[in-house]
């Protein structure tokens, strides 16, 4: 920008230079002209001591003709080098997709705003779930949906409003001057507008955003503006999508608590802070335990020990839930390892996990590396998993079944399974989610579902468990339902990798081995502990 400046400045001095030496030659043609042009039409010769002004005469005509041509193209470049310079200008400040300004010329007008003193509100939209939109129907539909949301802030902003588009799916409409009232009226247009259906190619989509609105009379200065409109970004997100939300302090207080859980979390993943308890299975008709599953619990040195439900939601938001979930896998294979060999262990998959198309693989060499068998391993996939890219859910679980592993599913009524599903999913076992069996007892319709949902298993050859037994009462239903495994506070709760070693231990089951040894076990009797 400074070079082509420059270059400008050189220019127009040079065409300056040179309109002056032209109108410097004009004048002397002017004058010469008085006194050759006169005699010449008389046909009176010149003196000859005047000889010498027809050469300085013609010189000077050459020279008139020189600088007009030459201020001519000084001109021409001239123009076109401040037309350039224009150009650049507006490309500098002008994000080129959209034709809204960049996100330079978005601070230029916040610093601006915020210095003028006349408040105004800011704000921050964000398009929900912008990625599904080009993995589904390509980037060309990607680039529509961002010029309809341009439209959108353009139409429903007034002018004085400054339109930006500051990356990616991510927008800003800064409103100096505005009240709240009419921030709000904005926001909402541009949601109305944004969420209108939208064809590209016969293709119909239908994208939805969520605002973030920060009132520039709370803000110091530009940070501080996009940390509040930020913060209240996340809130509208978090509240469902699709709306908006205003900062306050409540709230970016609670933000930061969250940022400071996703760091310990990050913390505690790499100093082996999440351990695993386990929770024993049971089978119904004759109370033995048949395995356990494997729960997360954080031995955090600041806040505790803490059950999943405090870490599990942010460890899934974050994309930690990856290698916690295999940390924690990972240890209980050890520990399993260790158990009775008709003990299974059982272990809970995120639906985020099977994203990552190579989970299969991180957890058949977890299985390598911990000599663990696969045919006593059950992973547990929640209804949730569907909605995810389904033929790579079910890759992921044929290749794990291929070794031996068997598939659960978890929670089983809550969610988004259906029959059809259900039908076309390799499984090996039922699990009918607590809420239902928590009342079974007190509420027919429950009993009904959970009778129904019996039927299905026995139908298609699947065995039930049943979660959160915690009477004798609901274990009596359960066994008249057919269920076969259960699990629940009636018969214990999750405990320690130590505690299940003292207690089997105790009720003299036979140990394949310790769990940090390789030696086989020694055959002896295996005495029948029931729980």
């Amino acid at each position: 920008m400074r070079k082509a400046r420059s270059k400008t400045v050189r220019l127009a001095g040079s065409h300056v230079i040179t309109t002056c030496a032209t109108i410097a030659a004009l004048l002397l043609f002017v004058a010469l002209g008085s006194r050759i042009v006169p005699a010449a039409l008389l046909g009176n010769p010149l003196p000859a001591s005047d000889s010498t002004l027809k050469v300085a005469f013609l010189l000077n005509i050459a020279i008139i003709l020189f600088g007009w041509r030459r201020s001519k193209d000084l001109k021409e470049a001239l123009d076109a080098y401040e037309a350039a310079e224009r150009l650049a200008q507006r490309n500098a400040n002008t994000d080129p997709a959209t034709g809204l300004a960049n996100r330079r010329e978005l601070m230029r007008s916040l610093e601006e705003a915020l210095q003028d003193k006349s408040g105004g509100i800011f704000l921050v939209i964000d398009l929900d779930h912008f990625k599904r939109v080009n993995d589904l129907h390509g980037h060309l539909a990607g680039d529509k949906v961002l010029l309809r949301v341009a439209e959108a802030c353009r139409k429903s902003a007034p002018d004085d409003a400054c339109c930006a588009r500051t990356g990616g799916d991510e927008f800003a409409v800064l409103l100096p001057g505005s009240d709240a009232a009419t921030a709000e009226d904005v926001a909402t247009r541009i949601l109305s507008a944004v969420a209108e259906p939208l064809f590209v190619e016969g293709a119909q989509m239908q994208v939805t955003a969520s605002i973030g609105l920060a009132r520039l009379g709370d803000c110091g200065d530009e940070e501080s503006a996009l940390r509040q409109s930020d913060v209240a970004l996340y809130a509208a997100k978090r509240s469902g999508r699709n709306g908006l939300a205003w900062f306050d302090k409540e709230l970016e207080r609670e933000i930061t608590e969250r940022l400071k859980l996703e760091e310990d979390i990050r913390h505690g993943i790499k100093a082996g802070e999440f351990v695993p308890f386990f929770q024993p299975l049971v089978d119904l008709a004759t109370r033995q335990i048949i395995g356990f599953e494997a729960l997360a619990r954080w031995r955090s040195p600041a806040r505790g020990l803490m059950e999943a439900e405090a870490f599990i939601e942010t460890a899934e938001r974050t994309g930690l839930i990856g290698p916690l979930t295999l940390s924690v896998l990972e240890q209980a294979l050890k520990e399993a390892r260790g158990w009775p060999g008709h003990l299974k262990l059982a272990v809970n998959v995120s639906p985020v996990q099977f994203r990552d198309a190579m989970l299969a693989e991180h957890i058949l060499k977890l299985l390598a590396a911990t000599g663990y068998p696969a045919s006593r391993l059950e992973i547990e996939i929640t209804e949730g998993s569907l909605l995810e890219d389904r033929d790579q859910v079910l890759t992921i679980i044929r290749s794990l079944k291929n070794v031996g592993v068997s598939i659960s599913l978890d929670d089983f009524g809550t969610g988004y399974a259906s029959l059809a599903q259900v039908n076309r999913l390799p499984l090996d076992r039922i699990k009918i989610d607590k809420s239902f069996i928590t009342t079974i007892v007190k509420s027919q319709q429950t009993a009904a579902i959970v009778s129904t949902i019996a039927g299905l298993g026995h139908n298609l050859d699947v065995p039930i468990t049943a979660e959160g037994v915690e009477s004798e009462q609901i274990r009596n239903a359960l066994a008249d339902f057919g269920c076969s495994e259960a699990q629940g506070w009636l018969f214990g709760r999750a405990i320690s990798a130590e505690a299940v070693r003292n207690f089997l231990a105790m009720s003299g089951e036979t140990p394949m081995g310790s769990p940090a040894s390789e030696e086989p076990p020694k055959a002896r009797p295996r005495a029948k502990r029931r729980w």
